[in-house]
């Protein structure tokens, strides 16, 4: 394209030639300026549609740039949703363990109560089992009932 953009000036004055000799100096720049003025602006349309090497360059870096930012905002969230995943099951897991606990800790103070409960029925059973005694004996034999009235088994 540039070749016949380079080649129109050069016909155009070859053209001119034969009436060079009729024309003044003027004339034939007038001339060559009113041919040339079409070819100018066809060279500016060509060269305004025409991307250069740093425009594409700076169109690179620009989508690049535009590109990690993009990339680092799915990292970002990706990052974030997958924490999200993980730590929230381990937040409610918190709760429930710290209710556990309580619990756990609950029931050993009830065990412990119940454990207390039973020693002291075995006691009652077992005063129980001394009073019948002592009754017994005291029917056998009435001048233990006395003794055993004042040490509070029967």
């Amino acid at each position: 394209m540039r070749g016949v953009l380079v080649v129109i000036p050069f016909l155009a004055a070859a053209l001119a030639l034969p009436s060079l000799a009729q024309l003044t100096k003027g004339d034939v720049i007038q001339i060559i300026r009113a041919e040339l003025e079409p070819i100018k602006l066809q060279i500016t349309e060509i060269n305004g549609k025409m991307a250069t090497k740093d425009d594409i360059i700076a169109i690179q870096r620009e989508l690049s740039s535009k590109l990690v930012a993009i990339i680092s905002a799915l990292i970002a969230f990706w990052a974030t949703l997958l924490a999200a995943i993980v730590m929230i099951p381990y937040l409610y897991g918190r709760a429930d363990r710290e209710r556990v606990r309580e619990m756990e800790k609950r029931i050993e103070e009830m065990r412990a109560e119940i454990e207390a409960l039973r020693t002291l029925k075995a006691i009652i059973e077992h005063q129980e089992k001394l009073r019948e005694t002592a009754q017994k004996l005291a029917r056998e034999n009435p001048k233990f009932a006395e003794a055993y009235k004042a040490i509070g088994l029967i």
